[in-house]
């Protein structure tokens, strides 16, 4: 939010935010977007912030949930704002329409913040507003997305602020950045109040790393456990022994097994090849790489192989779920 103001009349009025929303987006980051905005208006006491939520034509859409939400404007008929932010999940650039494009880059060319949520990234990269700016999406589509987008600078990291461009990589994130935005212009005791408001314990910097798997409450239950599964996620496409993440994690081979028994209920090479078909499914669903590159990706050194996983897994092959996909 840094950088709108330009003289002291303007910061006299509320900041106001462009709120694109793609189908299939995320209520949940939607809601850390926006409420961070409202509670901070409520906590300084004034309207710091005023926003309009906007989809393509002016359509109602429906969240990733099936929530239906109207909006208050169609992208053309928004009016002026000194924000723009993109809240999206699946299927972003495939639902990023050309006058899409041309709206974000009309807000670039005014020099608003424009911001990319989740999955937006993409839009905004779809639009060219992100070339030789630093980014992040969600760590599913972190490969693809630097892969298909190569002028972006694509960091694995929660959130990212890069001059007027910031991107964050899922819901919680979100809110972290939110408070973030709100230290930098009006101060952290107006964060920490906001932060209070939610009873929520900010724990994350913008540069710490997304994780294939949110440890929580087993991080400090368990660190070893997870230093384990750290591992694993650092080690997809080539997967190590359970005998060699057990030595770097500093224990046996046989109290690995039974610490994964005890707290996760499953054996360590199970909930490992878990972990490898999560990640198939999403780069099936989401990329249009070829099945034997997914199967690669995720550490099966043939597609029969991988097939076979697949099956068992989710009781259909990859090509089977590709097509209903």
């Amino acid at each position: 939010m840094a950088g709108g103001n330009e003289d002291g009349a303007r910061a006299e009025r509320p900041r106001r935010a462009a709120i694109l929303i793609m189908p299939a987006f995320s209520n949940l980051t939607l809601a850390a977007l926006m409420e961070p905005l409202r509670a901070a208006n409520r906590m300084a006491g004034r309207s710091l912030f005023e926003w309009t939520v906007v989809t393509d034509r002016g359509q109602a859409i429906s969240s990733s949930s099936g929530l239906k939400v109207t909006p208050d404007a169609a992208i053309d008929d928004v009016g002026a704002f000194d924000m723009l932010f993109v809240v999206a999940a699946f299927d972003a650039e495939r639902n990023t329409s050309e006058r899409i494009k041309r709206f974000v880059r009309a807000a670039s060319r005014r020099g608003v913040q424009i911001g990319g949520l989740e999955s937006a990234a993409y839009v905004l990269a779809a639009a060219g507003v992100l070339d030789g700016y630093k980014a992040t999406t969600h760590w599913e589509d972190l490969e693809d997305f630097a892969e298909r987008f190569p002028a972006v600078a694509v960091l694995p990291d929660r959130f990212v602020i890069d001059r007027r461009r910031v991107t964050s990589s899922g819901a919680l994130p979100t809110l972290d950045l939110m408070l973030e935005l709100l230290r930098r212009d009006h101060g952290l005791g107006l964060a920490l109040a906001v932060s209070s408001t939610f009873i929520y314990e900010q724990e994350h910097a913008g540069h710490d790393p997304q994780h294939m798997v949110a440890a929580g409450r087993l991080s400090w239950q368990d660190p070893l456990l997870v230093r384990a599964i750290r591992q694993m996620e650092a080690h997809i496409d080539h997967p190590r022994s359970i005998a060699t993440i057990a030595r770097a994690t500093g224990v046996g081979t046989r109290e690995l097994l039974r610490r994964f028994q005890i707290k996760l209920k499953t054996s360590p090479k199970t909930y490992y090849t878990h972990l490898r078909l999560t990640l198939a499914r999403r780069l099936l669903e989401h990329t249009d790489r070829p099945i034997s590159e997914v199967a690669l990706a995720t550490g099966f050194g043939s597609a029969s192989a991988f097939a076979r996983a697949f099956r068992e897994r989710y009781g259909m092959t990859p090509s089977a779920l590709r097509r209903a996909a």
